[in-house]
């Protein structure tokens, strides 16, 4: 599984919108196309999971291609995310590289405690499954465990 942050094709004010369009057949994966307000490109991302590291909400997606077989690992894109006061939910790419580290340890923690918790209750999928939210705020990785 590879990680990716979008910093660099993004500007400092990059902001992404969501527009959730649809489902896709798989159920439960919430499908959005996402356009990026600084060139005005369309990303089409399954949403894997949402948490929390010391009051910053982050959200795990990955570029949706349909499933012909042919198609490479996901990419994860992890990304900030706030809701403005209408609503609208807005992405910031991670430009602060430990801090895009950290984020990416909460998530590998949350998905390796999510297949260990499927595994045990006999579920079978192929894909990377949707990590459950957790509506606890998951604490950020110390500097020994960065380094492990």
């Amino acid at each position: 599984m590879k990680k990716t942050s979008q910093t660099k094709k993004s500007k400092s004010k990059s902001i992404r919108r969501p527009q959730f369009t649809h489902h896709s057949p798989k159920e439960g994966d919430a499908l959005a196309v996402i356009r990026d307000a600084s060139n005005g490109k369309e990303y089409y991302l399954s949403m894997i999971d949402t948490f929390m590291i010391e009051k910053i909400e982050y959200a795990v997606m990955y570029n949706y291609e349909p499933d012909d077989g042919n198609h490479a690992d996901p990419e994860l894109v992890i990304m900030r995310t706030e809701y403005a006061k209408n609503g609208d939910q807005y992405f910031y790419s991670i430009k602060n590289e430990s801090e895009l580290e950290a984020a990416f340890t909460v998530f590998m923690r949350r998905y390796a405690a999510n297949v260990k918790d499927k595994k045990k209750k006999g579920a079978v999928y192929n894909r990377m499954p949707m990590v459950t939210p957790s509506p606890v705020q998951e604490p950020a990785p110390s500097q020994n465990e960065e380094k492990k």
